[in-house]
């Protein structure tokens, strides 16, 4: 029965994660912030918003080109997350991205006077919540935890290194 109350305790309190814990988590953040990408990145690349949302954040200063390289990147970028390929490198490229768009929602260059109209519908969506900052910190804390931590065991990084290294 003690030995039972320690172990517990130990797995409570312990800073240290086994292998294959430490390899479940970062897959769990891998793909759940992938697919978050995916669905950010989707939209700027295809489909019916792709051209009102390029031309919103050309009047907001950011170039069309600009948009399309953000969409193709949180788009692929997702799926390389998702599946572990080159993992760190585009954890890295998203954590760059997000830094990016934070300090944009934070200066004064998000709140530039927007074209009238242009806010409302987006803002009435969000319940308030149209530049907010909070997703985008978070995802650049999990991207950059994820370039620097690695792709864990269950990724395609791995299985190259196993063939390359082992």
């Amino acid at each position: 029965m003690v030995i039972i109350v320690v172990d517990v305790l130990e797995i409570l309190f312990s800073p240290f994660v086994n292998g294959l814990g430490a390899s479940i988590g970062v897959f769990l953040i891998r793909v759940f912030v992938g697919i978050l990408f995916i669905v950010h990145g989707a939209p700027k690349i295809m489909g019916p918003f792709r051209k009102p949302m390029r031309d919103g954040m050309r009047q907001i200063g950011i170039p069309g080109v600009l948009f399309d390289l953000v969409g193709l990147l949180e788009f692929l970028g997702g799926i390389a997350l998702i599946i572990g390929f080159l993992t760190r490198v585009a954890a890295a490229l998203l954590a760059i991205e997000m830094l990016s768009t934070t300090i944009l929602y934070i200066t004064s260059a998000a709140l530039k006077s927007l074209p009238r109209g242009f806010a409302e519908p987006m803002f009435k969506a969000t319940k308030g919540y149209m530049f907010g900052w909070e997703l985008d910190t978070v995802l650049l804390a999990s991207c950059a935890a994820l370039a620097i931590i690695g792709p864990g065991f269950f990724s395609i990084d791995n299985f190259v290194y196993q063939l390359l290294y082992r």
